[in-house]
């Protein structure tokens, strides 16, 4: 027979019973359970008298008997915290399945609990239900409306999802380390008042698509029609129209501005930038100033994880490259890289001012020589983006993350005519990045997977992705780009690729490698000419 009036008590107080002081324990509840019922008892005075010592024994009894019997009817409504040596003077409940209990007090009293109660009715009022799969479906629906943070594995699993979402300290001095260290890059605000644009327009002297003057006399004089132009002009870059013979303003702006091919005879408007040349200069002053301060605050960097350990004193190598033709190329020379950048010249089916390479010339590059650990970054064109992950993969690396290139124009827009696509104009670029190995030193969530810069000639990629790099590897770790250009060399940086001049080396194991390398080519190489006996 259940208790109802245990049942109900566990149920109204079961946040009090399993908190402290009495934190579950069986005894505790009981005693408790037992003075309320005593003080709701009409025969308080004669429960006083004598024989009390029996009958708290055996009320005792009586209160585990009645638990024991709940928890047969519903296994699990009651949970033990000590269920492998469960005893009543050790027992402690930790958690009390608080519907499953007001399922049960409603199926002897109606009615008890009301958010039940209704339910049960219905359920019991329909032809074929039998009481058996009522109660089922009572308890079923019970689970899925409950509270399912009042159960102990939920209680677990959000400390456990609070633990992860918790930023280690490591995330927070990397972020802090790469604010204070990176170096900075002059920025001036481009106006957004086409006022201002139009007046200088009429002001500025323009010779060979440049603005070689402007009157600032005039300047100060339409400053009464056009508030605050002044102060613009010398603290922002102002694009204004280059008009010309052929120029129909009604066509709008040319979509490819100061990328036109056709400058000279394109009947859409293009833009000449304004930028006072005081502006610059004290712009890219405060700019030196800042990376000096930056750089004496290296000296006393305290956070060097995923750095040199001598990071505040060792000279950064200069620039080396080798001009070489890529696929055929010994990568066994080059040794190991902490990170590998690699541009390859896909085949895009466009006139393009270089050569290109098939899909299987780029596939069968033996990339996976320059690294035991670490982490490759892969152009790829929007059709080959498939043919990177294989390659990726192939190589050794798993893909664990895109990089978007988003392309803004002379006038820093997003480009929306772009010179590449079937389908769709391609105004962004892909950068698969690959990760080989466990590479623990990896300075994470350092920076965003999105660039937004401007394009400058073919192929040549955002001068950002560098700056990323070396706060994700720092600054000290050899780093390697393939299929560079004159432009891509750097300090910090090893370059190669058959669009170098010359070669440049400073590690002097490579660079003995490098002989032994050419030595055995020029042995190997057949002459032109026989010569004459």
């Amino acid at each position: 027979m259940i208790n109802c009036e245990l049942v109900k008590y566990l149920v109204e107080n079961h946040n009090d019973l399993l908190a402290p002081p009495i934190s579950g324990r069986v005894e505790d509840i009981g005693i408790m359970f037992a003075t309320r019922n005593d003080a709701m008892s009409l025969d308080n005075e004669s429960a006083e008298s004598t024989g009390q010592a029996g009958q708290a024994g055996q009320k005792a009894d009586e209160f585990w008997n009645d638990l024991m019997n709940i928890e047969a009817i519903s296994p699990g409504c009651l949970s033990f915290a000590n269920s492998a040596d469960l005893s009543r003077q050790h027992a402690t409940i930790d958690y009390v399945d608080v519907e499953t209990l007001e399922i049960m007090h409603n199926c002897v009293v109606p009615g008890s609990f009301q958010r039940h109660s209704t339910r049960i009715e219905q359920n019991s009022s329909k032809p074929g239900n039998s009481a058996n799969s009522s109660s089922w479906s009572c308890r079923l629906h019970s689970i899925l409306e409950s509270h399912a943070a009042d159960t102990p594995n939920q209680q677990t699993l959000d400390r456990l999802n609070q633990a992860l979402s918790l930023k280690p300290a490591s995330y927070l001095l990397g972020r802090e380390r790469a604010r204070k260290f990176t170096r900075h890059a002059s920025f001036i605000p481009i106006c957004g008042n086409k006022n201002h644009c139009s007046v200088l327009s009429s002001i500025a002297a323009i010779s060979s698509n440049k603005v070689v003057a402007m009157d600032m006399n005039k300047v100060h004089a339409a400053e009464q029609d056009c508030p605050g132009l002044l102060k613009c002009a010398q603290s922002k870059i102002h694009y204004i129209s280059n008009l010309k013979p052929q120029t129909d303003a009604s066509l709008g702006d040319c979509s490819y501005l100061d990328t036109c091919h056709k400058l000279n005879s394109c009947r859409y408007v293009h833009y000449l930038q304004y930028l006072p040349e005081s502006l610059a200069q004290a712009t890219a002053i405060n700019v030196a100033q800042t990376n000096e301060a930056s750089a004496s605050k290296r000296h006393m960097c305290l956070y060097t994880q995923g750095l040199n350990c001598s990071v505040a004193s060792a000279p950064t190598l200069p620039a080396q490259w080798i001009q070489c033709d890529v696929r055929k190329f010994d990568f066994n020379i080059l040794g190991k890289f902490s990170v590998v950048v690699a541009d390859p010249a896909w085949n895009i089916r466009m006139n393009l001012p270089y050569g290109t390479c098939n899909d299987s010339e780029l596939t069968d590059l033996p990339l996976d020589l320059l690294q035991q650990e670490g982490i490759l970054f892969l152009w790829v064109t929007g059709r080959a983006i498939e043919v990177g992950k294989s390659s990726l993969q192939k190589w050794g690396y798993h893909v664990c993350n895109e990089i978007s290139w988003i392309k803004t124009n002379q006038l820093g827009r997003t480009i929306v005519t772009g010179r590449t696509g079937h389908w769709l104009n391609h105004s962004k670029e892909h950068l698969l990045v690959g990760v080989k190995g466990s590479p623990r030193w990896l300075n994470r969530q350092s920076d965003v997977d999105l660039i937004v810069s401007a394009s400058r000639e073919t192929s040549r990629k955002p001068d950002e992705l560098y700056g990323m790099i070396e706060r994700l590897v720092g600054p000290h770790a050899r780093k390697l780009e393939v299929f560079g250009r004159d432009h891509n060399t750097r300090p910090g940086w090893f370059t190669i690729g058959n669009q170098l001049n010359g070669d440049r080396i400073c590690e002097i194991d490579v660079k003995m490698k490098y002989n032994t390398y050419l030595q055995k080519q020029r042995s190997q190489s057949v002459p032109r000419y026989s010569t004459l006996a």
